[in-house]
């Protein structure tokens, strides 16, 4: 079986966490992440020069390893903190048998603690957390029918 995973949540919610977790109890699991993309092609964590290379290659080895293998879990770790990425996602990445939204939930204040406890280079800005728990947007009935499975977790370490 071929499952897609794509992570929703606020910066610093514990994605990479959640997925590096996961990915220690389920073999053949992927995880492709924005930030080690940056990372990869610029240097930096925070670098955003790249941004259109970045995106091609996210959604390329996302495919990949879907051609690539048999019975494989790719996990699409990014904020996706608005429907229409989520919707891209869902519409647009093929080669997979079951497609699952998973909505990571913490409050501000915890999310302010847990950026803070990352490492230095990963450290998102408080003001851009305190955005995007602000414009944060529930799924859509859209978004959901694009889905075989939608679940939001708000405790998982």
């Amino acid at each position: 079986m071929k499952t897609f995973i794509l992570l929703a949540a606020v910066a610093g919610c514990g994605k990479s966490t959640w997925a590096n977790n996961f990915k220690k109890d389920h073999p053949n699991t992927f995880i492709v992440s924005s930030d080690e993309l940056r990372k990869e092609l610029g240097g930096d964590y925070q670098n955003f020069d790249h941004e259109k290379e970045v995106w091609e290659l996210f959604f390329s080895r996302i495919e990949g390893y879907a051609k690539d293998y048999d019975d494989v879990t790719v996990i699409a770790d990014s904020t996706n903190v608005f429907n229409k990425y989520r919707l891209y996602y869902g519409k647009n990445i093929k080669g997979f048998d079951k497609k699952v939204l998973l909505i990571l939930k913490k409050n501000i204040d915890e999310l302010l603690k847990q950026n803070l406890s990352r490492d230095k280079e990963k450290i998102v800005p408080e003001e851009v957390i305190h955005n995007m728990y602000r414009d944060f947007e529930e799924p859509s009935q859209e978004v959901i029918d694009c889905y075989d499975e939608v679940v939001t977790l708000t405790k998982w370490f």
